[in-house]
């Protein structure tokens, strides 16, 4: 199966993360940076699990599915929302360092994605598409 085309922009959501809270453990708090961060990194998790449950869950007609691969993302797609529970519920950085590194990821896939369907060409019609016009 081809890569996806934002699989680059999970590592570059990382890059980002990691260079803001850098900025941010100086001029608010090391431990506000540390929960940008990881916030971050979980939303990049949190992007694939739903990209690798969507992949193995739609397949071509008369491909069967991948029901070990299916299963194995569900449960991620599970622990991941699990954390997020915990974290809301313990609450172990600030609430805003959350808002922060969660709108990294967005910013990354919103510019990122802008870039891709700019560079990229536009998408060929279907041959079979015409054979049902009268």
């Amino acid at each position: 199966m081809p890569q996806s085309p934002l699989a680059p922009l999970q590592s570059k959501t990382i890059l980002v993360a990691a260079a803001v809270s850098l900025a941010l453990r100086f001029a608010v708090s090391p431990h506000f940076a540390l929960g940008t961060f990881l916030t971050a990194l979980w939303a990049v998790v949190w992007f694939r699990s739903t990209e690798g449950l969507i992949r193995a869950a739609a397949r071509p007609k008369g491909q069967p599915r991948n029901e070990r691969a299916l299963l194995g993302w569900g449960a991620v797609k599970l622990a991941v929302y699990g954390l997020a529970v915990w974290v809301l519920f313990s609450r172990p950085f600030p609430a805003l360092s959350h808002a922060v590194g969660f709108t990294l990821m967005m910013v990354v896939l919103v510019v990122g994605g802008a870039r891709l369907s700019v560079s990229s060409p536009p998408a060929q019609p279907r041959q079979d598409d015409d054979a049902d016009d009268p």
